[in-house]
């Protein structure tokens, strides 16, 4: 049986290209893999719109969804559950069904943890960051070689998918796996262990920062690869 197309799915800010070194990573392994850009920075647009702006290759597929992208991530993988093998969340929100991301974050703050700088924002609602303040939060823990050329090519990122009740009519009936990444400054360790714990998700744990497709892609082509 052939190996499943891995699919990627970026984070707020962020474009396909992120995903490169792990890319190159599951590459080494034979294994195929797709990068979109989603539309995360046109006003107005949730989950729905970003899952339809996924071409999806032919044969089975692995999920895989990074920060934001976890948002999209269980939509995607719920449309084509047939052959989805597996859902893999990286330092990932989660949607929970009948709900928004919002309403999660109110009744539970600690699943945002307070990043010591933070984007602006723009007239059109979405928000941006500056190059410093992204180095200092966001990519915080990442080497400046891999932090600076990643910084580079942030754009603005707009806020739909987070206010709007998800789209999701329930979970996908597909092995999901949560990497939880210890140190970082994004997406509360804690609190996505627990989440992990709750939903029944395979916990997987890597030392670091947010961003491990850019520090350690090997070690997440291993976890996606078992998943």
């Amino acid at each position: 049986m052939a190996d499943p197309t891995v699919v990627l799915l970026h984070g707020a800010w962020h474009r396909g290209s992120c995903w490169a070194p792990l890319q190159e990573a599951l590459a080494e392994r034979s294994w195929r893999s797709v990068a979109p850009d989603l539309p995360t920075d046109r006003p107005g647009l949730g989950a729905a719109d970003y899952a339809d702006a996924v071409s999806l290759p032919e044969g089975e597929l692995v999920v895989v969804g990074h920060s934001l992208g976890g948002l999209t991530a269980p939509v995607l993988a719920a449309r084509a559950a047939d052959r989805v093998r597996a859902l893999v969340l990286v330092a990932a929100m989660v949607p929970e069904p009948g709900r928004s991301h919002m309403d999660l974050v109110k009744a539970d703050p600690s699943i945002l943890p307070r990043p010591i700088a933070s984007p602006t924002r723009n007239a059109d609602g979405t928000t941006s960051w500056s190059v410093e303040a992204a180095l200092e939060a966001m990519y915080a823990g990442v080497p400046p070689e891999l932090a600076e050329p990643a910084v580079a090519r942030l754009r603005p990122q707009a806020w739909t998918v987070t206010k709007e009740v998800t789209p999701l009519q329930a979970w996908p009936s597909v092995p999901t796996t949560s990497v939880v990444c210890a140190a970082d400054p994004m997406a509360a360790p804690e609190a996505s262990r627990r989440i992990a714990r709750e939903r029944g998700f395979t916990l997987r744990e890597l030392p670091g920062d947010h961003f491990p497709m850019l520090t350690r892609p090997r070690e997440l082509a291993e976890i996606i690869a078992s998943a």
